[in-house]
C-alpha cells in the first residue's frame, strides 16, 4: 500500500530519476537503462522514500500514473517517448573531484586506475560527501582518494557532466589518483577479506564429572538400550526353560 499521495510520490520519483538523478549520484547509460538496485539505495538515504519497492513502482502504473522508466528484468530502463540523455564534456573541469574506492580494489587501483565494472562510466564527484554517498551504498567503510581532474582533462581524457556536483569518466588512470597516506600495516588490514569468526568448540567435561545421557536411563532407541533389552529377554527365557526341565 502507497503511503504517499501516489501523484506526489509518482512527481517525486520522476524528479529523481529523470530530471535530476546526478543531485542523487545516479547516471544513466547510453544504452538508456540503469541497475535498479542501484536507484533503490538512492531512495533508502531518504527516510520518507525507504518503503518504496519494485511493486510500489509498478503500483503506479496500475494506477495510470506512469513513470518515464520501466523495468526490464534487473534493470530501469527509459521509455522510447523519454527525451534520450546525453552527457556532454564538462565545460570547466574542477581542479580536484573524489571517488570512494573499496579497500580491497586498493592494490589495483594503485597500479591500473580505477575502471567500471557493470556501468560504462566511473562516476567522479566535485563534492567529497556526495563521493562517500555514492560509495557508502555498497561498501561500509571505502577509502576517499582525490583525481587531479583538470591535469587529467588537460590530457585527453573525457569528463562529462552529469548534473550537480556529478561527472563520469570512462576510466580514471592512476597517475591522476591521489591516493591517501596509509601506514603499511593499515592499508595490508584494509585489503584483507572479513573473517567471520568460526564457532567455539563444544567444552570439554569436567574432570570426575558424569554426563547423564539416554541411554543411562534406558530409553528404547537410545545407545546401548536396545542390546540390554535383548540381553534380559533371553535370560529370562533361560531361566523359563531350566524350571520346565527340572
Amino acid at each position: 500500500m502507497l503511503k504517499h499521495q501516489p501523484a506526489t510520490l509518482a512527481k517525486t520519483l520522476d524528479y529523481i530519476g529523470r530530471h535530476s538523478p546526478g543531485e542523487y549520484g545516479l547516471f544513466w547509460d547510453p544504452d538508456g537503462t540503469m541497475p535498479w538496485k542501484e536507484f533503490h539505495r538512492a531512495l533508502l538515504e531518504d527516510a520518507s522514500l525507504r518503503f518504496v519497492r519494485e511493486a510500489t513502482i509498478r503500483e503506479l502504473g496500475l494506477l495510470g500514473l506512469e513513470l518515464p522508466f520501466f523495468f526490464e528484468g534487473n534493470l530501469l530502463r527509459l521509455r522510447p517517448e523519454a527525451d534520450p540523455v546525453v552527457y556532454s564534456p564538462a565545460g570547466e573541469v574542477p581542479r580536484r573531484l573524489y571517488f570512494g574506492l573499496k579497500p580491497k580494489q586498493l592494490p589495483s587501483a594503485r597500479e591500473y586506475g580505477v575502471r567500471p565494472t557493470r556501468r560504462r562510466f566511473v562516476p567522479v564527484c566535485a563534492d567529497k560527501e556526495l563521493a562517500l554517498r555514492i560509495a557508502k551504498r555498497t561498501e561500509q567503510s571505502p577509502i576517499l582518494v582525490e583525481i587531479s581532474a583538470r591535469e587529467a582533462a588537460g590530457s585527453g581524457l573525457s569528463i562529462l557532466a552529469a548534473g550537480g556536483e556529478l561527472y563520469l569518466a570512462e576510466m580514471i588512470p592512476a597517475k591522476f589518483i591521489i591516493f591517501p597516506m596509509l601506514r603499511q600495516d593499515s592499508a595490508e588490514r584494509l585489503t584483507q577479506p572479513v573473517r567471520k569468526p568460526k564457532a567455539a568448540p563444544p567444552s570439554p567435561a569436567t574432570p570426575g564429572s558424569f554426563v547423564l545421557e539416554p541411554h543411562h536411563l534406558g530409553i528404547p532407541g537410545a545407545r546401548g538400550a536396545n542390546k540390554e533389552s535383548k540381553a534380559g529377554w533371553k535370560r529370562s527365557g533361560r531361566k523359563e526353560r531350566h524350571k520346565r526341565d527340572a
